[in-house]
C-alpha cells in the first residue's frame, strides 16, 4: 500500500513548531431513550481521515500458528516462577517486600506511605468485583430508580447489529469508556481467550448453550454469545510520566478500576435489554484484551507488544466484555503506528531492564511460555522486566510507556500532534526526524511536585478519541 500526505504548506509550518493545533472536548449530552443514544454523536465511529480502516490489522497474525493461552502461564502469575525458579522467584519476592518496607521507612520520594496509599485506594475498585464479575453483579437497579418491572415481563429489545453497535458505543462512553470497538468470535477470534484463568484457575470453555454458567472447575461461555464489545480507559499521562515511582502505578490502578465501573454498568444496561453481557472483572483474565483492541481497531500493536492507540499513545489500558446482543464488528486500522515502531525504539533504548527488543523488524520468535505465538511481533524479555519491579518493590516501573512519542500528551511533540499523526500515518520518510525531535524521555518527573498539581478529574483532560 502507498501512502500520499496531503500536508498543506501551513500544516508543514505548524509542523515545525510555528503553530499549534487544537482538539474539540467532547459534548456531553441528556438522552431521553434509546433512539437518542443511537444517534447521539458518541455513538457514531468518527476517526481523522488519516487513519484508515483496513480488512487486516497491520500487523501479520497466522492463525494457525496461534493456541489458546494458558492465563496460568502470564508473568504475574505463574510465569516469572518457571522463568527464573520457583526458589529466585521466592528470594525475589521477599527481597521486594523488604525494599517496598523501607521505602516507608525511610520516606522514599515516590514510594512514601501517602504514595502507596494512593494506589491502594485506585485499587479498589476493581478488587472488589473480580471474583464475582463473570455473570455480572448479580443484582437489578430498583424499577423506581430506572423504570423497569422487577419481574423482567416484557419483550426484550430488538435492533439491527449496526444500531445495537452504535448504541452500545453511546452507552459506553457516557459510562467513561474513551473508544469502543466490538470483535466476533470464530474459529479464529476465540484463540484470544483463555484456556484457563489465571486468577482463579478455572477452565473458560464455549459450549453449545443457551445460558452462561460456572461451576467451581470452568466458565462458560455459550457459542450465540459471540460478540465482544472492547474499550479502552485513559490514564493520566502527568501520573505516568512520574516512573518508575508508586505514584506512577497510580493511574494504573485507577484505570483498572475505572474499567471495571464500566464493565459493570454495560453489564447491567445489556442485561436489562434482555441479553448476556460476560466479564473477567477486568484483570484480563479471560483473555488478551490488547489483542482484542488491535482486532477492533481501537489502536495498532507496537514495539512494546502491547496496543497504541492512535489519541492516546498507550496511555490507555484495554478491557472487554462478551455478548448474545447482534452486533456489527468495527474494522481494524492503519495510523502507521506500527511502521513508526519500526524507526522509533525510544522506550527500548529507556528500558532499564533491556526487556523489549531493539530489532529493526518484528518477528515470529516468542522469548518463551509467557509468549501465545502467531503474531509478527516485538516479543518482550518479560523476565527482565518483572524483574525490574521486584527491585522498585513489587511496583510497576511504566518507563516504556511514558517514554513513547505517543504518550506526552502536553508537550510540543503533542501540541502539533495531529499534524504529526497525519504524515506518521502516510508519510513514513518523516519517521526517523520525530523521533528526534522528541527529546523529552517523558519520565522521571518529580513525584513531591505532582501532589501540589491542579489536575482535572482522573488527570486527564478530555479530547476527542476514536
Amino acid at each position: 500500500m502507498k501512502y500520499h500526505t496531503t500536508m498543506s504548506k501551513k500544516t508543514l509550518m505548524k509542523l515545525l513548531g510555528l503553530g499549534n493545533t487544537g482538539a474539540p472536548g467532547i459534548v456531553a449530552s441528556a438522552f431521553q431513550d434509546l433512539d437518542e443514544v443511537k444517534s447521539s454523536p458518541a455513538a457514531g465511529r468518527k476517526m481523522p481521515r488519516w487513519i484508515k480502516e483496513v480488512d487486516k490489522p497491520t500487523v501479520e497474525i497466522d492463525w494457525d500458528r496461534m493456541k489458546r493461552f494458558d492465563g496460568s502461564n502470564i508473568m504475574f502469575v505463574n510465569g516469572f516462577a518457571q522463568a527464573v525458579g520457583p526458589d529466585n522467584a521466592m528470594k525475589l519476592g521477599g527481597h521486594a517486600a523488604e525494599t517496598s518496607k523501607q521505602s516507608i521507612l525511610k520516606s522514599e520520594p515516590g514510594f512514601t506511605l501517602r504514595d502507596k496509599a494512593l494506589v491502594a485506594g485506585g485499587w479498589i475498585t476493581s478488587l472488589l468485583t473480580t471474583e464475582h464479575a463473570f455473570l455480572g453483579p448479580g443484582i437489578n437497579v430498583p424499577a423506581d430508580l430506572c423504570g423497569i418491572p422487577e419481574d423482567l415481563s416484557y419483550p426484550r429489545y430488538e435492533g439491527t447489529p449496526e444500531e445495537n453497535t452504535q448504541m452500545v458505543r453511546a452507552a459506553a462512553k457516557i459510562y467513561g469508556a474513551a473508544s469502543v470497538g466490538v470483535v466476533e468470535l470464530d474459529e479464529n477470534t476465540r484463540k484470544l481467550i483463555y484456556s484457563h484463568d489465571g486468577w482463579d484457575g478455572r477452565k473458560w470453555e464455549f459450549e453449545d448453550v443457551d445460558k452462561a454458567y460456572e461451576n467451581k472447575k470452568k466458565k462458560v461461555i455459550p457459542y450465540k454469545a459471540q460478540w465482544v464489545i472492547v474499550y479502552t480507559v485513559r490514564m493520566s499521562q502527568p501520573s505516568m510520566s512520574l516512573a518508575p515511582s508508586t505514584l506512577e502505578e497510580a493511574a494504573t490502578s485507577m484505570g483498572y478500576s475505572e474499567g471495571t465501573s464500566v464493565q459493570l454498568r454495560l453489564q447491567q444496561f445489556i442485561t436489562r435489554l434482555g441479553y448476556q453481557c460476560l466479564a473477567d472483572g477486568n484483570m484480563g483474565t479471560s483473555g488478551n484484551s490488547p489483542g482484542f483492541g488491535i482486532l477492533a481497531g481501537l489502536g495498532e500493536m507496537s514495539r512494546l507488544n502491547r496496543m497504541i492507540s492512535p489519541r492516546w499513545g498507550p496511555m490507555v489500558r484495554v478491557f472487554k466484555v462478551i455478548t448474545d446482543l447482534p452486533l456489527a464488528p468495527t474494522k481494524p486500522i492503519d495510523a502507521g503506528i506500527f511502521r513508526f515502531c519500526r524507526t522509533c525504539k525510544k522506550c527500548a533504548e529507556f528500558c532499564p531492564t533491556n526487556a523489549l527488543s531493539m530489532e529493526t523488524e518484528p518477528s515470529w520468535e516468542v522469548q518463551g511460555p509467557w509468549n501465545n505465538p502467531g503474531v509478527k511481533t516485538y516479543y518482550e524479555k518479560a523476565p527482565n522486566c518483572f524483574s525490574g519491579w521486584l527491585s522498585l518493590g513489587g511496583h510497576d516501573c511504566g518507563i516504556c510507556l511514558a517514554s513513547c512519542p505517543f504518550s506526552k500528551q502536553d508537550k510540543s511533540f503533542i501540541h502539533i500532534h495531529d499534524s504529526v499523526r497525519q504524515v506518521i500515518a502516510t508519510t513514513p520518510a518523516f519517521n526517523g526526524m520525530f523521533h528526534k525531535l522528541d527529546t523529552d524521555p517523558g519520565y522521571g518527573k518529580d513525584p513531591e511536585a505532582w501532589w501540589n498539581l491542579n489536575l482535572p478529574p482522573h488527570g486527564y483532560n478530555n479530547t476527542q478519541g476514536t
